[in-house]
């Protein structure tokens, strides 16, 4: 069950998501879904906890910085193989066993790093947040093909009040969201490293 309503996530979307969609895809009536899932809410759960299944693997032999950034690159592959999955998490609170691990595995290396618990919680609320934002908020900015592309933003000509936007109008159309998930971790980290080197003897 859970696997068909991970692939109907896929095809439809969160939106589309329905526990009456699900019935219909398992050729069951929707009081029969209800013996396993009591709302659409715990489907939500149960879909969210499937995505974030896969464990996330960190080598504590490495430095905490190179540890924070394997465990967020790997939770934003796991997100990006799912369409909507940012979206769901954001919705959804995390109660299973497997979005619990991933947050266990970053408080553990923010804490082994030296931060405290309030900082940690913050930190890792942080950086989750920022792995969300790159994959839901970007979209391809190449249109299928026979496609017309759709506007990519102002033009040059509308920017002449705006010099500085206007000579960064091409790297627009270069960043794409990889580069703004590893450029906005990097920045993070950097700035977590430094707090703690500020503490030092």
């Amino acid at each position: 069950m859970t696997r068909a309503a991970v692939e109907l996530l896929d095809e439809v979307g969160l939106a589309g998501l329905s526990t009456r969609r699900l019935a219909a895809r398992l050729g069951v009536r929707s009081p029969t879904l209800y013996w396993h899932v009591k709302n659409k809410e715990e489907l939500l759960d149960l879909v969210a906890e499937a995505i974030c299944a896969d464990a996330i693997h960190i080598d504590e032999g490495l430095p905490w910085p190179d540890q924070l950034i394997s465990g967020l690159r790997q939770f934003r592959t796991l997100l990006l193989a799912h369409r909507d999955s940012a979206a769901l998490l954001r919705e959804r609170p995390p109660t299973g066993p497997h979005r619990l691990g991933h947050i266990e595995t970053t408080l553990g290396i923010l804490l082994r790093a030296g931060f405290d618990e309030e900082e940690a919680v913050a930190i890792s609320q942080l950086l989750t947040a920022h792995v969300l934002s790159s994959v839901e908020g970007f979209t391809s900015r190449n249109p299928p093909k026979g496609e017309a592309p759709g506007r990519t933003g102002p033009s040059a000509e509308s920017l002449e009040s705006h010099p500085y936007l206007r000579r960064s109008l091409p790297a627009f159309g270069r960043v794409d969201a990889a580069q703004v998930f590893e450029e906005g971790a990097e920045i993070i980290i950097d700035g977590l490293i430094q707090r703690i080197e500020r503490r030092s003897p």
